[in-house]
């Protein structure tokens, strides 16, 4: 845990200290904020991803479709290359299924 708290911190740094580079909307950028969504809901940084990221939502019969939905967002996901394939089944986990919690 204090591994991905040292990664999160430093990307936020990054991200303030290098407003002129967005990776706004990016698939890295939306795993890295919900690997520790609690931390990232008090960022405003992590906002345009995590509303990318929620903003996957599909349909069937004009229903939102959980299922549909997960996959998604996986396949939104799996478009980072890097990071850890079990971090983000724990992401799609957690929030892959569902409408935009509150934040």
């Amino acid at each position: 845990m204090k591994k991905k708290t040292l990664l999160f911190a430093s990307t936020l740094t990054f991200a303030i200290l290098a407003p002129s580079i967005s990776v706004a909307g990016s698939p890295c950028g939306a795993e890295l904020c919900l690997s520790d969504f609690k931390a990232a809901t008090n960022v405003n940084q992590c906002n345009p991803e995590m509303d990318s990221f929620f903003k996957i939502v599909k349909k069937k019969h004009g229903k939102f479709s959980p299922s549909r939905t997960l996959k998604a967002r996986r396949d939104y996901l799996y478009k980072c290359e890097s990071g850890n394939t079990s971090d983000k089944e724990r992401i799609l986990a957690k929030f892959g299924a569902i409408v935009k919690p509150s934040y």
